[in-house]
């Protein structure tokens, strides 16, 4: 009988695999018809609510993708068709679309059902056809405010600049200052100084945003959490927790290891919640804090009141402009970025590198002509930054980096993000 009973699960198993087998090639035909008929919509050579599911359709309606496509043909041309098609998870595909003078990396998912509709689809940056260092260096030019890139090859020595604009120059960087929070937890955990899992309790909240902020007071969180929460969303809460942690002596050090050209600018360095106050402080305090020594500035910091902070309203300062980025933010260059991302790529840590690959800010496509994506960046009103750490499939490392300032009006972020995952592409 036992005999028999294992030929019957053997078969058993057979059937199922098979039919596990079909189900798989089913919905991977299923997709590939789905990004033809996507194609098909923007060449206007089908109803929209035949492709897309009723609640894609109230969120972007069909108005809105004709609006999307003329946008995007004005940058790369008509739309011709799609290749590089690629099943990513059971529901969901990456395909490049083909412009008549661009490529632009695409991904669509679908809803729920035998036979599913498109519920997600996006549209990556458009990258034209011959695209080269040199024209983007011109599209950098033409930025409103100021603005800079840098490509660095990294190597036994300090990072070699490969191509770039204003590397040297001063930029307002938003989150990507979190880096150097980063790097100083991962240079105390090597020294033995603490560990990834330490536990912290909640505590001096910033302004509302993120996932810490959600939690009580006093509820346990390990350092491994908080970092991935700081780096992965910008969780402003659990950065000003790290910052308290590691200790303004730490974050100094830090910064000097990581070259920073003037690290006086970056000293102290500020929790979030501190910039929200000083920035709600109005001009005669934001100016009175920019031209005080680093010393006057900790005691200014020391003063404030953060008591209201977590309750306060994140539109007090954030979503009218620009406020003082040339006085209060924190600073640092092109240089200045590669060069912390090239401290944290030498600290070898391999809890430092999950953490900065958890969310790449690149299309799948595009990372995965890499061996490694790591990444973080930074903005507010009149502030962009974005930096990657990349290493290629040939073991070479590399940064991308790239900031764009206007004190006197909100900048396009989107612009921004298209000529950076542009550089990134380009940067090989």
């Amino acid at each position: 009988m036992s005999g028999w009973r294992g030929f019957f699960s053997f078969v058993l198993a057979l059937v199922l695999g098979s039919g596990t087998a079909h189900a798989q090639d089913d919905t991977e035909a299923l997709l590939k018809q789905r990004v033809g008929q996507v194609v098909a919509v923007m060449q206007g050579k089908r109803d929209a609510a035949e492709t897309f599911d009723a609640r894609f359709l109230s969120e972007v309606p069909a108005e809105r993708l004709r609006a999307l496509t003329s946008q995007i043909a004005a940058q790369g041309g008509a739309v011709e068709g799609y290749a590089d098609f690629k099943r990513e998870q059971q529901r969901s595909a990456t395909f490049t679309l083909k412009l008549a003078n661009a490529t632009a990396p695409a991904r669509i998912e679908l809803g729920s059902g035998d036979k599913p509709l498109v519920a997600g689809f996006r549209i990556f940056a458009v990258t034209p056809a011959g695209d080269s260092l040199d024209k983007l260096d011109a599209d950098f030019a033409a930025l409103p405010g100021k603005a800079g890139f840098a490509v660095y090859r990294l190597g036994d020595d300090a990072p070699v600049l490969a191509k770039g604009r204003e590397v040297t120059t001063p930029f307002a960087v938003g989150s990507s200052f979190k880096l150097y929070v980063l790097a100083a937890l991962a240079r105390q955990v090597k020294e033995g100084k603490r560990r990834w899992s330490d536990v912290v309790l909640v505590s001096g909240k910033s302004f509302p945003s993120g996932t810490v902020h959600t939690l009580p007071d006093g509820a346990p969180v390990t350092v491994h959490t908080l970092a991935s929460l700081m780096i992965s969303i910008s969780d402003n809460t659990a950065t000003d927790m790290l910052v308290r942690l590691a200790g303004q002596e730490a974050l100094a050090r830090e910064v000097r290891l990581a070259r920073h050209a003037r690290p006086e600018a970056m000293a102290p360095i500020m929790t979030t919640a501190q910039l929200f106050a000083l920035k709600r402080g109005g001009d005669v305090v934001t100016e009175r804090y920019a031209s005080a020594s680093p010393q006057e500035r900790q005691r200014q910091l020391d003063a404030l009141d953060l008591s209201r902070v977590a309750e306060a309203d994140p539109g007090e300062v954030f979503g009218h402009g620009p406020v003082a980025i040339d006085r209060i933010e924190w600073f640092a260059s092109p240089a200045d970025l590669a060069g912390v991302m090239n401290d944290l790529r030498r600290l070898d840590s391999r809890e430092a590198f999950d953490i900065l690959a958890i969310n790449p800010a690149m299309d799948s496509a595009t990372a995965r002509t890499r061996a490694y994506v790591g990444y973080k960046g930074g903005s507010e009103d009149g502030v962009m930054s974005m930096t990657w750490l990349l290493q290629g499939k040939s073991g070479a490392w590399s940064v991308v980096t790239g900031s764009w300032n206007d004190p006197k009006a909100p900048i396009d972020n989107k612009r921004f993000e298209v000529l950076m995952l542009r550089l990134a592409k380009l940067a090989g």
